[in-house]
């Protein structure tokens, strides 16, 4: 067996093709590890969104509570119907609400942002079991005054005591709170009256959260509810609701994978130049090699074990340059919404990004492995 050193030295000694080709597997590492964490971050946040015992209803059609419009007609007949949960005075625990996503001029910024809003009444808090106010108290009721999600306040960089101008409006922030990092983080609350009647839209809500009492009278109350032709309305599971938002990143995702392809056929073709330079460079050496008796498939697993040191040591540097932007906070659109979520690199991200390594060593290497082993001895050293 060739020795591992030889492979070895002989990268050292040409260390400056070696680092050249290697930053090609960095790039391509680097590019994927932080497209996918990119995915799996919004993935996560949809995911710890929404409770199973929840159900999000919605006007038949609707994918999406900003485009959602439901009377209070209608608001009540789905608050009537079987298998929701009521409180200790006997009211069903629901919850209508008005999500909107209002444009507003930042005079700090000097640029046009989106706040995304939800009205709500106080039995939000029951029906949405994990907001909890971590820093000042709850809005009350009929005043201009609204709570913060922690992602909201992160991005805006606003706190209890500060003002938000809403429509012609300065709506006072009392209460920030959290949410098991879900996405809810990403919006602020406020009493819905007070919402509606500043932007002309009493009476209508974007949806109804109804609580239920396990996830099996969730179910139920979907089946229901998309089974009455009485009512038109779209009906899912909270958490359903927030996993169809989710699978908006299914094309992120693979386009993240087409672009690293792509880019990976350069890093293969790069080490692939590289492994072909230096064995034009020792074919004599590869030639006494042979004299002295290594074997044909010796001669192709050292060269192409150079070939995955490459890959291996670019793949590396990638993987810790991906890694580096785990946790960081950024915003994005799903859909009609935004949400703040943390880049989330995790264990198959990087098994992921190891592997993609190896196999573009493996396939730039082989050609070159398999034409230094065909060299004939006799009539390279001449």
């Amino acid at each position: 067996m060739v020795p591992l050193s030889y492979s070895y030295r002989n990268l050292i000694v040409r260390w400056r093709t070696t680092l050249m080709t290697a930053s090609g597997f960095t790039l391509v590492v680097t590019a994927l590890i932080v497209m996918l964490a990119f995915v799996n971050g919004v993935r996560t946040v949809c995911a710890g969104s929404g409770q199973p015992e929840n159900v999000v209803v919605m006007k038949e059609g609707n994918f999406d509570e900003v485009l959602s419009q439901l009377e209070s007609r209608l608001a009540f007949q789905i608050e009537a119907i079987p298998h929701v949960a009521r409180d200790a005075h006997g009211r069903p625990l629901s919850s209508r609400e008005l999500f909107m996503a209002v444009t507003q001029w930042d005079e700090r910024s000097g640029k046009y942002h989106q706040v995304q809003i939800r009205g709500v009444y106080p039995v939000a808090r029951e029906v949405h079991s994990q907001v909890k106010i971590v820093r000042g108290r709850m809005f009350r009721r009929n005043r201009r005054e609204i709570v913060l999600g922690a992602g909201m306040a992160r991005q805006q960089d606003l706190d209890v005591g500060d003002t938000l101008p809403l429509g012609q409006e300065a709506w006072e922030v009392v209460g920030v709170f959290t949410a098991a990092g879900s996405a809810f983080e990403s919006e602020a609350w406020c009493d819905l009256d007070q919402l509606a009647g500043l932007f002309r839209r009493e009476g209508i809500y974007s949806s109804v959260i109804l609580r239920t009492a396990s996830p099996a009278a969730a179910a139920r109350a979907v089946d229901y509810l998309e089974d009455n032709r009485a009512l038109a309305v779209q009906a899912q599971t909270e958490t359903d609701y927030y996993r169809q938002q989710a699978e908006q990143t299914d094309m992120i995702r693979a386009g993240a994978v087409v672009v690293s392809v792509f880019m990976a056929i350069g890093a293969v073709f790069g080490v692939m130049n590289t492994m072909f330079a230096a064995i034009a460079e020792r074919v004599k050496d590869i030639a006494v090699m042979r004299l002295l008796g290594f074997r044909r498939m010796e001669i192709l697993a050292s060269f192409l074990l150079e070939s995955l040191l490459i890959a291996s040591f670019g793949g590396a540097v990638g993987t810790l340059l991906g890694y580096a932007v785990n946790g960081l906070t950024l915003s994005t659109a799903l859909g009609a919404k935004s949400i703040a979520f943390a880049f989330t690199v995790d264990g198959p991200i990087l098994a992921i990004g190891a592997i993609f390594s190896l196999a573009m060593g493996v396939v730039g290497g082989l050609l070159p492995a398999l034409s230094a082993m065909r060299i004939a001895p006799l009539e390279a050293m001449r």
